[in-house]
């Protein structure tokens, strides 16, 4: 069985996951106290999937049991993110953001029949029945959720400058465990939330003008969405200021 020095150097750890790289191999593991094995397999066939569907994608490599946690294991990209170029060309913002969109974009196009992917808005009613908010509020966003039209696009829940990757000129997708079927605008939403949770705010005005007028629609159609996708986020951060910014948008008026 492998230990943590086969794994490599270590390189972050966020919500759980601790990511190792070494000989051209990226392994997240995962802490078993807030992911189950059934999470760790969706996330690697959400990867597979994309992959199959000709998407800029790492391949999966392995899964196994970390101890008491899991391990993924997919091929390293080396290269820089979206996020690393922007602070080197700070001047260059309104460019990546549109390259970014761009991205988005080409996932969004995809019209996704697979039926392992979860619906949208069934993963986001699970989110919400868990959220730690009034009773009152957990009701208005349920109804606000079923509100919101079907769609089957593929969202791939997660798309922000630190999953994107540049090598050999060309751009490639990471962290596909919120991917899911359902509507772009939710997926827009989620972007401009992930903006804002990382004290971006003029680079999340400029994103959610820049989409709405990429795919001319009005900006309520994804401002719709920031309150229900804002309450999904409450798992990941259960305290802080972090929380006070999801409980700021989940208690909006309706547009």
């Amino acid at each position: 069985m492998k230990n943590e020095k086969d794994l490599g150097t270590f390189k972050l750890e966020r919500h759980g996951k601790k990511i190792y790289a070494r000989d051209g191999v990226v392994t997240k593991v995962y802490d078993h106290k807030q992911y189950s094995f059934s999470d760790v397999l969706r996330e690697a066939r959400n990867q597979e999937y994309a992959l199959e569907a000709g998407f800029p994608v790492p391949k999966v490599l392995a899964v196994y049991p970390f101890g008491e946690d899991w391990a993924l294991e997919s091929e390293q990209i080396v290269g820089s993110t979206r996020e690393e170029r922007r602070k080197e060309h700070p001047e260059n913002t309104r460019k990546f953001i549109n390259e970014l969109i761009s991205i988005q974009e080409s996932v969004l196009a995809k019209v996704c029949d697979n039926l392992k992917l979860a619906k949208l808005k069934d993963k986001l009613n699970g989110y919400i029945s868990k959220a730690d908010v009034d009773s009152t509020i957990r009701y208005e966003l349920h109804a606000r959720r079923e509100k919101r039209p079907n769609h089957y696009k593929l969202c791939h829940g997660d798309i922000y400058p630190n999953n994107l990757i540049l090598e050999n000129g060309k751009w490639y997708i990471l962290d596909w465990a919120h991917a899911t079927r359902g509507n772009a605008s939710a997926d827009a939403a989620m972007t401009y939330l992930l903006f804002l949770l990382d004290g971006k705010e003029k680079e999340a005005e400029r994103y959610l003008k820049a989409f709405c007028k990429k795919r001319n629609i009005d900006p309520a159609y994804v401002q719709q969405w920031i309150s229900v996708v804002s309450a999904a986020k409450l798992k990941d951060y259960p305290e802080g200021q972090t929380k006070e910014v999801l409980l700021k948008n989940i208690n909006v008026i309706e547009y």
